[in-house]
């Protein structure tokens, strides 16, 4: 059974989950604290799955609870249940949250939202791994991110476009831009996959806000040869270009284009959480013809794909989205999605010089078995091309 603490200092509020959860109780094992201080406690006798959290209460507001959670017990998923009053809270959250619910909470997103981020527990089955990541709560941004964006917000002629050209540059800013606009908490009856959407709903403050916090993590992101975050960053940006490439449909090239971007996340959780594993990792990957994804399954029982996918999936990001991200090196492992291909595709054909023949046993890190006498065949030759023309005018954004 799921085991779920819910915490409030308001008694209605916390009948009123009782009375709303009861048919549930056969799958979830349910405990109510009121307040922060008795929801440490409980905490202290017993394990638990999932911390649901009112922000403001006396004494032990629900951050600083969050806080100390996240510090005692990292496996815990953390989600906030707040009112839209407190909207202005919530960055204050972003470090210590993974998911944001709002006041009144229709009870069937609140049990989607739970059984979401447990279910995602099973995708990793070594305990100190779901630990490492329940302890990085912010990916690194690069600094020049939050420059960018006050620099273009304070000019007259620069428009919300502008700036999502800047966001969509830093992998890990565009996945905390989409973390909280497509929380349960803001209410969207869509979910949104486009960056350029997100920036516009969020507006340019909450911008320059996210880009502090998720600054912080830069200077904790430890230096490791052969690996780095802006050669990080320009791989996935090329891939999610390439994707976007593959697609006429806007939404779907735009959630081609965020898969793409946020495709290898877990290499920097990694990085951050056990360094000297991963140092490894990057050391034995010329072995194993520059995959990492093998040397981390043989050193660490999971790999970066997994470790990145689980994180996306408690923020929330579309299914699709995570599935793409988890699977992005073995498509073959579930019934792959046009999504999931083309992430799977781009990321192989980014490392291809232009002019290289477009047949998939020329193609390095490509799943050919997945291909192969399917429609996506067919439109591969056409796929290799449009590869070429990106990469080449990236290398010419590079050279100006």
């Amino acid at each position: 059974m799921r085991r779920i603490l819910f915490v409030d200092d308001e008694p209605h509020v916390l009948d009123g989950l009782r009375d709303l959860l009861h048919k549930r109780r056969r799958e979830w094992e349910m405990s109510f604290a009121l307040g922060g201080q008795e929801a440490l406690t409980l905490l202290e006798t017993r394990p638990f799955d999932v911390v649901i959290s009112d922000m403001r209460m006396p004494g032990i507001d629900g951050v600083t609870l969050l806080r100390l959670v996240k510090e005692r017990y990292p496996a815990i998923a953390r989600i906030v249940l707040s009112g839209q009053a407190e909207r202005d809270a919530v960055v204050n959250a972003l470090p210590v949250a993974h998911q944001f619910l709002s006041k009144p909470c229709d009870v069937e997103v609140l049990y989607a939202v739970v059984e979401r981020a447990c279910g995602l527990q099973g995708l990793l089955q070594d305990e100190s791994i779901r630990n490492i990541i329940g302890k990085v709560d912010r990916l690194p941004s690069l600094p020049r991110t939050y420059l960018e964006i006050s620099e273009a917000a304070s000019q007259p002629d620069v428009g919300l476009a502008d700036i999502a050209k800047i966001v969509e540059k830093d992998a890990a800013m565009a996945v905390k831009v989409l973390q909280l606009v497509n929380s349960s908490y803001f209410g969207l009856a869509q979910r949104q996959t486009s960056v350029r959407h997100a920036v516009a709903y969020l507006g340019t403050e909450m911008l320059k806000a996210l880009a502090l916090t998720a600054q912080v993590f830069v200077s904790a992101t430890p230096s490791i040869p052969n690996f780095t975050l802006d050669q990080l960053q320009e791989h996935s940006l090329l891939t999610a270009r390439i994707a976007k490439r593959f697609f006429r449909e806007e939404t779907l090239a735009y959630a081609a284009f965020t898969a793409g971007l946020v495709h290898d996340v877990g290499k920097i959780i990694l990085a951050m959480g056990v360094r000297e594993s991963f140092e490894e990792v990057v050391r034995r990957a010329p072995d194993a013809g520059g995959q990492m994804h093998r040397v981390e399954k043989e050193l660490l029982g999971t790999s970066h794909a997994e470790v990145g996918a689980y994180l996306l999936g408690l923020w929330g990001l579309p299914f699709d989205i995570v599935e793409a991200v988890a699977y992005h090196h073995h498509p073959e492992l579930v019934e792959p999605t046009e999504l999931l291909i083309a992430v799977h595709v781009a990321n192989a054909l980014s490392q291809r010089e232009p002019g290289e023949p477009a047949e998939l046993e020329a193609v390095g890190k490509l799943n050919r078995a997945v291909i192969e006498g399917t429609a996506w065949e067919k439109v591969f030759p056409g796929w290799c091309a449009l590869a070429d023309e990106e990469i080449r005018a990236w290398r010419r954004e590079q050279r100006n």
